[in-house]
């Protein structure tokens, strides 16, 4: 099992990574930047680089960080990929997250993963993915909003 620090502003995101780390390993859910203080004891950091400022400084400080710590990194991304001086301890994975791309990254920085993930073995080429069948109750990921001044 794995300690897994995940930081993303994105509720839908932040749950499905969790959900797709669930049970095999433990993940916190942070929507920023905690600091170093909460990055010591995991054992892989995934940040989404939209929650930093779209200033390059926070970017180096997050990588000189989990450098720092040598605590290995998965860099989410939608624009042009973060520039990664350490490729052996980080990746960039390109959104909109494909599970086969997603799950190579976390097998390459957390070996570990191989045998815990749960898409693990995923079929190559166009075959479909075999998901798992959910256990448990099904999360509802939208919420239902009523304006009070609209009359029915």
């Amino acid at each position: 099992m794995g300690e897994i620090l995940i930081i993303e502003s994105q509720p839908i995101l932040r749950e499905a990574l969790r959900q797709f780390l669930f049970p095999e390993h433990h993940a916190t859910v942070r929507d920023r930047w905690p600091g170093a203080r909460d990055v010591a004891g995991h054992d892989l950091v995934i940040v989404d680089r939209d929650c930093l400022d779209a200033d390059a400084r926070a970017v180096d400080e997050v990588l000189g960080t989990l450098a720092r710590l040598r605590v290995p990194s998965v860099w989410l991304h939608a624009g042009p990929a973060p520039t990664l001086r350490t490729r052996s301890r980080a990746v960039a994975v390109a959104k909109p997250l494909e599970v086969p791309v997603l799950d190579a990254a976390l097998r390459s920085l957390l070996p570990s993963a191989s045998e815990n993930l749960p898409h693990a073995g995923a079929p190559e080429g166009d075959e479909p993915l075999d998901y798992p069948a959910p256990s448990g109750a099904i999360i509802e990921l939208t919420e239902v909003v009523e304006d009070p001044d609209e009359e029915p």
